[in-house]
């Protein structure tokens, strides 16, 4: 995540350790493509391949934390002959330096050098760096380095917004893709239930008047509960795992609150549209629905904004808690009441005053409204208007069609904006850097004066060598 920031200095810790040949060799290819861009990449590498060598501009040689050689990587093998450590023309100058230098191996011998050799050696190669140009002209840039204060138009915290969006978006589709298990449970269980719902109501328009009332009603309820609970269940699932994980990156500074939600939007928001198409495909014809191409537009319209608002709801509760137990505790307390004022369960028309408007921020009761009307707004069978009396009793509300999918998307919206909300209000809770994670402290920091700390100790170094210039030494 660190290529999210772009920064100008990559600081890379065994990047290839653990990976094989070709793989590792692919990481160095991409560090390399970051080095060309103008950035410097710093990388600790143990055992480099001669393809992974060649991409090295400059190189530092270290033995217990000390300098064997620091210079350009060209140069290396020249200086190494210079010391009268040739190397040969296709060897590997990293291994080169093990195989030949610290354990030279013996001719005509099957022994290789000492540990307590490679030690003598690996000394000597620090005090020959020492007392080698290269090490000369090095002290003197430290000695004189050439510094520049910094100002208000270097400043920068990470990337631009869009460029976070860009790399999360990536991310994620890639964890998606990765994670095929769990596209493919939810892609069976759109199929499942759509087989599931359609065989057992399956024809219902051939039944009698009767039937075909209690069935389309229970049908239409159970796939406004299902598209709507079954968004939940998927979205916290995934979500309580990769919350500890936002979490880490913001504090680390990588990336801001937006773009992260943006991305997950992004990527999880196709995903919820896809699948009720899915079901609502198999569902709709087997239930022996009306045959009527826009009230099949509908019916999928509707299960497409029921799976929007699950998402919505469940970015809400994984936002709000922190793992998946207190979420299943949870959600039942959110459910039910949903459930319980669906429509179908109690006539919400004449239920208990004082708890009546329950069903008014019910997801289900706006979805399975929608749905009845579309079935049976003008619904006629045998020639006998059967539908808009069913209506009247069932007294599910005056709110058209229309109106209630605008019900379920404002609900969806609502949730979606409180699990904003929530990640906005853990991100300030004090779990993160308060400087690094400020833009406008940050650059006040860098900009000002000096750490006190900094000072203080500069101050004591002043007098120590006033001191000893002068007593003499």
């Amino acid at each position: 995540m660190e290529n999210v920031t772009q920064a100008p200095i990559l600081f890379l810790d065994e990047p290839t350790s653990g990976l094989d040949a070709h793989s590792a060799l692919m990481v160095m290819y991409q560090l390399k493509a970051v080095a060309n861009e103008g950035r410097t990449v710093v990388a600790v590498l143990h055992q480099p391949s001669s393809e992974m060598f060649e991409m090295i501009d400059d190189l530092l040689v270290l033995f217990e934390g000390r300098t064997v050689y620091l210079g350009e990587r060209a140069e290396f093998v020249d200086y190494l002959a210079q010391l009268g450590h040739p190397c040969g023309m296709y060897s590997n100058p990293a291994d080169h330096v093990f195989n030949s230098v610290l354990y030279e191996h013996l001719r005509g011998s099957k022994r290789m050098g000492t540990q307590t050799i490679a030690v003598e050696r690996a000394e000597q190669l620090l005090t020959q760096w020492r007392q080698s140009p290269g090490a000369h002209k090095l002290q003197q840039l430290i000695d004189a380095p050439t510094l520049a204060p910094i100002t208000a138009s270097q400043f920068r915290r990470t990337s631009p917004p869009l460029v976070q969006v860009k790399y999360l978006t990536k991310r994620a589709a890639l964890n998606a893709m990765r994670n095929k298990l769990v596209v493919n449970i939810r892609l069976a269980q759109a199929v499942f239930f759509g087989l599931l719902i359609g065989f057992v109501f399956l024809n219902t328009q051939d039944r009698p008047v009767s039937v075909q009332r209690q069935n389309f009603s229970g049908a239409l309820f159970f796939t406004a509960v299902t598209q709507f609970l079954l968004s939940i269940l998927s979205v916290v699932n995934v979500f309580t795992q990769e919350r500890l994980v936002f979490l880490r990156e913001w504090q680390g500074g990588y990336y801001g609150l937006p773009a992260y939600f943006v991305s997950k939007n992004l990527v999880e928001v196709p995903i919820q549209i896809l699948m009720p198409i899915i079901y609502a495909s198999i569902s709709y014809w087997l239930l022996g629905l009306r045959s009527d191409g826009v009230k099949f537009v509908i019916y999928t319209v509707v299960c497409i904004c029921l799976n929007l608002c699950g998402f919505s709801f469940g970015l809400l509760l994984g936002s709000v808690f922190k793992n998946m137990s207190t979420i299943l505790a949870a959600l039942p307390g959110m459910f039910l009441p949903f459930l319980l004022f669906g429509g179908l369960l109690v006539n919400t028309g004449n239920s208990t005053v004082w708890l009546r408007w329950v069903q008014w921020i019910s997801p289900i009761k706006y979805g399975y409204t929608a749905m009845m009307k579309n079935q049976f707004t003008d619904y006629v069978v045998d020639g006998q208007p059967i539908g808009d009396a069913y209506l009247e009793q069932v007294d599910l509300g005056s709110f058209s069609i229309g109106i209630n999918i605008v019900f379920v998307l404002f609900l969806a919206f609502l949730a979606w904006v409180s699990a904003y909300i929530a990640l906005l209000y853990l991100t300030n809770k004090g779990r993160g850097d308060p400087v690094k994670n400020n833009p406008k402290k940050l650059q006040q920091e860098l900009l000002g004066a000096p750490d006190e700390r900094f000072v203080q100790s500069m101050s004591r170094e002043a007098r120590v060598n006033h001191t000893l210039s002068s007593s003499g030494i």
